[in-house]
């Protein structure tokens, strides 16, 4: 894992030394750690690597133009160098090579316009003396996150974390709890792509650069996703399937590109299936491998259908596995605890099984590891039912609709999805609009009888404001076209969430996450995708699956159900057998949690023998120790 960090003070005032120090130290969560930094003037740059071991692979995170000035700390894996460099004017053995100084060649060519020339996944930040200022910008997916707290005219200080962010001493500690009440209100996660648990801290939003000098600030959009219709789209469906695998393939293998050793989660799930099976054999071809996978399993459960699905994975060729086993997890509870209660955020709390996932890779020494968010995304069926109804396509939506109901048996009947696709289809949108209106009904009133929010906070917050910005990330009414509502699921502030919260949970275990679905080529193709591509006869992710064929095993290609033994990690780690004292840690938070949780709603739920009761205890628990912590 890498990650950098920075100040500037705008005010012309001379950079200290130990407020970088501190930075750089809140960056490091391992025991192993490399770094380097920077400082002149009012400018203060550091970057940082660490893992659980020592690492051969730790390039530059800084770089400096002698004849400009001009310094860049970059965290980053850019894609498609080569390019950039016969762009810039470089030779292969001008020194330059680093993404540091390829990024900082760039801005010296381009200005701000540098980032519409880099491919891949990156967050960095440039300090030019010539005009007294700072610019910062984040990739296209937001895949590396950036921090940032601005003081007008005064200061500015970055990094890859708000903790390091937070750990400059000019920095305001003041909470925002709005943010509170979004993880409580367990949707309001996404409900933006800027705010952080602190008031005086944001996060750069992806595919976003901005100048900050003493003047002000500029924020500019450099790239938006768009639903662009291929000039010459293929036409059946082994052309479409045949058309994704070259894409996919490409994107698999610009995601194991360079020297660090690389492994993939594989849940048995169809994306991180996939992903995996492409990985090993693109590594076999070229006489590497075996592919180190992570997987979660529960042999105590043989007729568990994620534990089924791995298995049947792991039977094929090409895999070095290693397996968290429920069963068997009392050895590491104690560690995945620790991680749940010591989350930079509490958002991270319910991660624990992917916490075992990325102890297993540390412990293997792997140093980045890919996974499969976001292929529900990125293969939205969405509104699908009623485009095929405006279209005549009664019989296919009558297929996709009883699918569904057999994938998701507790959701809505067929007759009932039918008649919802009915009135989406055939009633004129302003009427649509004011139907979804009414039916809003007290939502506030909803959300806080299913959480754990205390009602005077939620009033205090105007949770329904925040609910109001929420349903705004989204079209009032769907959109008619399929490219458009994916368009509108890949840049919901929920996907940057979910990449966010994944970096930081691999963070603690020095991993590098690598995200092949948010390949920006792999995502212009997906969004030209047809309604047949997405469902078909029922299938959801009907391209993937065809494309996966003869690849992936019939159990894992055409699984249905969509269980995760994530909760029962969660379930694992907290009661530890009945060995962690639970009520008495919950008591030592009630100060904390008083102002934010209805308490008698906590006991309630500690009360209850239920999963979902077990979850809210969990999630006051996770914020309890978190606000001790902050406090």
């Amino acid at each position: 894992m890498q990650g950098i960090c920075g100040f500037l003070h705008l005010d012309g005032q001379p950079a200290a030394a130990a407020p970088l120090a501190a930075m750089r130290s809140a960056l490091v969560r391992t025991a192993w750690s490399v770094h380097e930094q920077w400082q002149d003037g009012s400018a203060a740059f550091a970057g940082a690597h660490w893992a659980s071991r020592e690492q051969p692979h730790a390039p530059p995170l800084l770089q400096r133009d002698p004849g400009s000035g001009c310094v860049v700390a970059a965290d980053s894996r850019l894609q498609d160098t080569a390019v950039l460099a016969r762009k810039l004017g470089l030779s292969a053995h001008s020194g330059t090579g680093t993404d540091a100084g390829l990024i900082l060649h760039a801005w010296l060519r381009w200005g701000g316009r540098c980032v519409e020339h880099l491919e891949g996944d990156f967050a960095f930040a440039i300090h030019d003396p010539r005009n007294a200022g700072l610019f910062c910008a984040r990739d296209a997916m937001g895949v590396r996150p950036l921090y940032f707290h601005h003081a007008p005219g005064r200061f500015v200080a970055f990094a890859s974390s708000a903790g390091a962010v937070l750990a400059h001493p000019d920095v305001p500690k003041t909470l925002d709890e709005g943010r509170i009440a979004d993880f409580l209100v367990t949707q309001l996660e996404g409900i933006d792509k800027t705010s952080t648990f602190y008031r005086e801290i944001e996060r750069l939003p992806p595919a976003h650069s901005q100048w900050i000098d003493a003047q002000g600030s500029r924020r500019q959009r450099y790239w938006a996703l768009q639903p662009l219709r291929p000039a010459n789209p293929p036409k059946t469906d082994g052309e479409w399937a045949e058309a994704f695998t070259a894409v996919l393939e490409r994107a698999v293998a610009r995601h194991l590109e360079g020297p660090a050793r690389i492994g993939c989660m594989l849940s048995g799930g169809l994306d991180s299936s996939s992903l995996a099976v492409v990985a090993s054999q693109q590594l076999s071809a070229c006489g590497g491998g075996p592919l180190p996978t992570f997987s979660a399993i529960n042999s105590a459960m043989p007729d568990c259908p994620e534990t089924r699905a791995v298995e049947a994975m792991l039977a094929l060729p090409g895999f070095q596995p290693s397996i968290a086993d429920l069963a068997g997890i009392a050895p590491i509870a104690d560690t995945l605890r620790d991680c749940m209660l010591d989350s930079e955020e509490p958002f991270d709390g319910t991660m624990t099984l992917i916490h075992a996932q990325y102890l297993l890779a540390a412990r293997m020494g792997v140093e980045a590891v890919m996974d499969g968010i976001d292929g529900d995304s990125l293969f939205l069926a969405g509104d699908s039912l009623a485009r095929h109804m405006r279209r005549g396509r009664w019989g296919q939506a009558l297929r996709n609709a009883r699918a569904d109901r057999r994938m998701y048996p507790d959701g809505p009947s067929t007759l009932q999805q039918l008649g919802r696709a009915m009135v989406r289809a055939l009633v004129p949108k302003p009427a649509l609009q004011a139907v979804r209106d009414r039916r809003k009904g007290d939502e506030v009133g909803r959300n806080i009888a299913n959480s754990l929010i205390a009602r005077d906070f939620a009033n205090r917050i105007a949770l329904g404001e925040r609910l109001g910005t929420l349903r705004s990330q989204r079209p009032s009414v769907p959109p008619r076209d399929a490219g458009a509502e994916s368009v509108a699921a890949l840049q919901h502030p929920y996907v940057t969430t979910a990449l966010e919260r994944y970096h930081r949970v691999a963070a603690v275990h020095g991993i590098q996450p690598r995200h092949p679905f948010t390949d920006r080529q792999l995502i212009e193709f997906a969004v030209t995708l047809p309604d047949r591509q997405r469902q078909s006869d029922g299938w959801s992710k009907a391209i993937l699956r065809r494309a996966m064929h003869d690849r992936l095993p019939e159990a894992v290609r055409m699984r249905r159900d969509k269980t995760s033994l994530g909760w029962r990690f969660n379930d694992a780690a907290l009661s530890d057998g009945g060995r962690y004292p639970l009520r008495e840690q919950l008591q030592a938070h009630r100060g904390v949690l008083a102002p934010y949780v209805d308490l008698a709603k906590l006991d309630a739920a500690l009360a209850a023998s239920t999963p979902e009761a077990f979850e809210a205890v969990g999630e006051a628990l996770t914020l309890g120790a978190w606000l001790s912590r902050s406090g």
